[in-house]
């Protein structure tokens, strides 16, 4: 048995081989009450990835018949996922930690599960972990490593909370849009308030205030509220400086539960107060199942805005069910709106994975000749015994393409998850609208985590940088 402790995020990449495969390292495994009875003869690696002695453990089981994820809780053994279809060792195992996420590969066959202690009962998985490899039936490990994951894994406060009971934002402030204007940063938000809807009610659009991108003053008032629009709720998405010099913003509106489209308004003072537009709806969505976007102006020889938003797509292409997928749309005055030639240019990485169902465009940024997108990946999962519908699996995930149509995606996405280790932390749970500024050879990327805005900071040259995340390399065999 090897064990090592890991602290943080990590990626740990084994080889096991079975007793007529070139030698192993044998692991013997004492008997647990996790331990499988049948045909003691038949190799199978079990890999604690998540927990210590003592505590709540979770294991990756791989035999002949495929892999498992199981919880073990004192004398309990949860089987939490299973993925069928694997054959006799040799291995090659991958398992990956991203906060709360975690991604998993045995011979090219990959899965995924997030919040595995049990975060649907309160446990959360901890961000210092004893892992465990233990091997039966004549299979042994001929290699392991661990390669610590340092990306945008600062553990912070929030850098906007709610606000008081009574404001505008008493209990969502979640990121939309950022401006520079003379060296002050504007964050446009949506903001809401106490209600019966999903999330919140009344939503506004707030701004607040930034000199450095760290510390932010909400302005006591919004900017937008549901009375400017034809809706009650107002979302938030997009923010540019139009050639004249005025401040335009861009919104969808809900008549809750439909969507009315995307609108504008526009102000001569980053701060209101702002006129919507007299030809509002700007553009709407063939189904009208659309309400996240972003907004660019790149004053390109063919046109000088792009926005990149996410629609509900029924009938994705691959014979994949109904989710949200990128479109991509060019104007030259904001008003007309033409799509690309080949829409949605954006979809899931993996047709069972972290982001299999639903992918949602948040945050376009250009660096060099390349673009980079960040965006909401969704699956669900419901834990076994658990209470309640089925469980949505949100977190942020990381793209790039030079072209705005062919995509590769960043190998240890979800890039930004939310973090785990307990109810103490305000992004342990879920992560989504991802909002990046470059700022000074630094991103800045803001999120929501529990309906208020976080901050996490990247050095560009580790963004663009793929092949590692520059963390240290631990041998366990």
């Amino acid at each position: 048995m090897f064990i090592r402790r890991v602290t943080g995020n990590y990626e740990l990449s084994a080889s096991v081989a079975g007793a007529e495969s070139t030698p192993a390292t044998s692991v013997p495994a004492a008997r647990t009450p996790a331990a499988r009875t049948p045909a003691e003869s038949a190799p199978v690696a079990r890999i604690r990835f998540s927990g210590s002695d003592g505590s709540v453990s979770v294991y990756l089981e791989i035999d002949g018949q495929g892999f498992r994820v199981a919880r073990q809780d004192g004398e309990v053994r949860t089987v939490l996922k299973k993925y069928p279809g694997g054959g006799p060792p040799p291995w090659e195992i991958r398992v990956l930690k991203k906060g709360n996420f975690f991604r998993f590969g045995v011979n090219g066959k990959t899965g995924w599960i997030r919040g595995p202690s049990g975060e649907w009962d309160g446990w959360y998985d901890p961000w210092e972990n004893e892992l465990n490899l233990e091997g039966t039936g004549g299979c042994g490990y001929e290699s392991c490593t661990v390669t610590a994951l340092p990306w945008l894994d600062q553990r912070t406060e929030p850098v906007i909370a709610r606000g008081p009971a009574g404001s505008h934002y008493e209990k969502q402030i979640i990121p939309g849009a950022i401006l520079e204007i003379d060296r002050r940063f504007y964050m446009y938000c949506m903001a809401g308030m106490e209600g019966e809807q999903e999330g919140s009610s009344r939503r506004t659009v707030a701004v607040a205030e930034s000199d450095d991108l760290r510390s932010w003053e909400v302005h006591p008032v919004p900017v937008l509220s549901h009375a400017d629009a034809p809706g009650d709720n107002i979302y938030v998405n997009g923010a540019v400086i139009a050639p004249d010099g005025r401040i335009v913003i861009m919104y969808a509106v809900q008549q809750y539960p439909s969507w009315l489209g995307f609108m504008m308004a526009s102000a001569d003072d980053p701060k209101g107060p702002f006129t919507p537009y007299s030809r509002n709806p700007v553009y709407r969505h063939f189904n009208d199942a659309a309400h996240e976007f972003d907004l660019l102006r790149v004053d390109h020889p063919d046109y000088r805005y792009v926005m990149c938003y996410a629609g509900y797509t029924p009938r994705p292409s691959g014979g994949r069910p109904g989710g949200d997928r990128g479109y991509l749309l060019f104007s030259d005055d904001l008003l007309d709106w033409r799509e690309a030639e080949h829409n949605p240019v954006f979809g899931p990485e993996t047709a069972d994975d972290w982001d299999a169902v639903h992918v949602r465009p948040r945050s376009l940024n250009r660096i060099g000749d390349t673009w980079y997108l960040w965006y909401e990946g969704c699956n669900a999962w419901t834990p076994p015994g658990a209470a309640g519908s089925e469980r949505w699996c949100d977190s942020v995930g990381l793209a790039r393409s030079t072209d705005l149509k062919n995509w590769s995606y960043y190998p240890r996405n979800p890039a930004l998850p939310a973090l785990g280790i307990g109810t103490e932390r305000f992004d342990h749970t879920w992560t989504g609208w991802p909002r990046m500024v470059v700022k000074d050879g630094l991103g800045f990327v803001f999120y929501t985590g529990n309906a208020q805005v976080g901050l996490r900071t990247i050095p560009i040259r580790r963004l663009v940088d793929w092949e590692s995340e520059g963390g240290e390399t631990i041998r366990m065999v």
